[in-house]
């Protein structure tokens, strides 16, 4: 099963990213890899917020969830997909 990482959510994170090659971002791509480090992770979840028009919560703060591009978007989906649907 492959996961699609909406284009919005990777124009998101490909700023936090720098050894991304700008491309297409695959579910299980590894962010650390990619060159999310701690403080990249504080600066990514503001402009996800922002971006996103969502609040996170804290319990999304692990490691796991900032292990790979598609693990984040199964966490930030859940916030941002009811508000899609409210805005229908």
């Amino acid at each position: 099963m492959t996961m699609d990482i909406p284009r919005s959510f990777q124009d998101a994170l490909l700023p936090h990213l720098p050894y991304a090659e700008g491309g297409e971002l695959r579910a299980d791509d590894d962010l650390a890899a990619l060159g999310l480090d701690s403080m990249g992770v504080v600066q990514l979840l503001a402009d996800l917020e922002d971006g996103f028009g969502v609040e996170l919560s804290d319990e999304l703060l692990t490691e796991e969830t900032f292990s790979t591009v598609g693990a984040l978007w199964a966490a930030v989906e859940e916030f941002v997909v009811p508000q899609a649907a409210l805005n229908d």
